[in-house]
């Protein structure tokens, strides 16, 4: 039997040794799956976050070797690279951006400087040739090349603590992306590690859940009082609709922290619906809506504009005009009145949790 791309794609990948290689790669993901998009969306969606994930892999295994035969040894302990954001969740697109962060287990004592420089070179070659390879750096600079997201194990837990201490709108925001991490190369049981750890001291602090709700509440589901769609108004994109913030996150926020006030840990939205709906704390039905409109947020957020800058693939997230045919509006103003709801569930879940949580002593939020 003819072996399939994603097999010959593997092949590719391990057999790469450039940094043009890994763009041709990167294009090829674009021929290959662009036209499958509407067979099943959600197949579509596990096919293109594998073949990121084996790009992803494959450029960090190229940077390994590279250290090796420069004369810097091997990786002096066990680490993980892992996703955050749409990776972690495994919802990118063809055009995604880089999200990522190391972790790395302890070092013996005075070796700790040795690791460190160690994986900050690996971090800057990785870093690097994703670029090279067609994905952007995220403007938040959330990467492996920041030492905030590179560090040892005892370094996150201590950067969890003081997140968890000092509920703060930003320290929220990077609690919530760690709820979405997850290994792509390496040792993936550090990452299991730290997303126990996590899960348990938010469990001891259930009163953060309320300052997520802030936070997931953010961006609110554009439609309008009549039920009309809201379009952009002015500028380059007016007449279009902002798909990623305007229906896809806010499904994705207020999905995540039902999750994580039903102690549910996993990192995908469709395993957390998976796990809500098994945990029975919802009606079937109601998750199963849930599930309905996000695998139709899934599916218009890959249909957004898109573009190349250069040799990077972008995307703003927006539907032109063109797209919004008559069928479409339909199941968006669906998915987004399925949405309104969700966001009033969640309002109402987590208040409920707060209500009836313990209050520790002389501690903070």
């Amino acid at each position: 039997m003819e072996p399939s791309w994603m097999e010959r794609f593997d092949v590719s990948i391990y057999n790469a040794v450039s940094t043009e290689q890994l763009r041709g790669l990167r294009d090829r993901m674009h021929f290959e799956l662009r036209p499958s998009l509407f067979e099943d969306v959600l197949e579509w969606n596990r096919s293109v976050n594998a073949a990121h994930d084996r790009l992803i892999a494959g450029t960090i295994s190229l940077a390994e070797q590279t250290l090796r035969l420069e004369g810097f040894g091997t990786p002096p302990v066990p680490y993980a690279f892992v996703a955050v954001g749409s990776a972690g969740r495994m919802e990118q697109t063809l055009w995604s951006d880089q999200d990522n962060a190391l972790l790395y287990d302890e070092p013996e004592a005075g070796r700790e400087e040795e690791a460190e420089t160690y994986f900050r070179q690996l971090s800057e070659r990785v870093h690097a040739w994703l670029q090279a390879a067609g994905y952007p750096p995220c403007p938040g600079n959330v990467l492996c090349t920041n030492a905030q997201w590179r560090k040892p194990k005892s370094g996150w837990a201590e950067m969890l603590r003081q997140w968890l201490d000092d509920p703060q709108w930003e320290n929220v925001r990077y609690l919530l992306m760690v709820a979405d991490l997850r290994s792509i190369y390496g040792e993936a049981g550090l990452a299991r590690e730290l997303r126990a750890d996590y899960m348990r001291m938010l469990a001891d602090r259930p009163s953060m859940l309320e300052h997520m709700l802030q936070n997931t509440l953010h961006h609110k589901i554009t439609l309008g009082v009549l039920g009309n769609i809201i379009t952009e108004r002015y500028g380059q994109d007016a007449g279009s609709f902002d798909v990623k913030y305007g229906a896809y996150i806010p499904l994705v926020n207020g999905i995540r922290l039902l999750a994580l006030a039903d102690g549910i840990s996993a990192s995908s939205t469709i395993e957390r619906l998976d796990g809500l709906r098994e945990k029975g704390t919802r009606r079937a039905g109601e998750v199963d809506r849930w599930r309905e409109a996000f695998t139709i947020a899934l599916e218009l957020r890959s249909l957004a504009r898109h573009e190349k800058e250069g040799t990077l693939y972008t995307s703003r997230g927006m539907l032109d005009p063109e797209t919004l045919t008559k069928k479409t509006r339909r199941r968006l103003k669906s998915c987004l009145r399925t949405g309104m709801e969700l966001q009033q569930i969640v309002r109402k879940a987590v208040q409920k949790t707060a209500d009836h949580a313990p209050r520790k002593r002389g501690g903070s939020a």
